[in-house]
């Protein structure tokens, strides 16, 4: 059987004229489960902390998205 994976992919569109931050506008973010010979709590302790690691790297990553599209917003009114 293959070894379980969480993936997460986004694709933003980005308005013209966005500055564009060292980040790609297209990601996606893996990470393998590693299957647990002795049951289900450290399978589950496995995927969360896939979950947690996939989570933070892409919440870090949207922030500074946010972040470049929000100060353009403020220019518009």
């Amino acid at each position: 059987m293959a070894q379980p994976v969480i993936v997460v992919t986004y694709n933003l569109v980005i308005p013209e004229g966005t500055p564009h931050p060292q980040l790609e506008s297209s990601v996606s973010h893996s990470r393998p489960i590693a299957p647990s010979a002795t049951g289900y709590n450290e399978y589950y302790d496995t995927l969360r902390a896939a979950i947690d690691e996939i989570k933070t790297v892409t919440g870090h990553e949207l922030t500074v998205w946010r972040d470049a599209i929000g100060n353009m917003e403020l220019g518009k009114d």
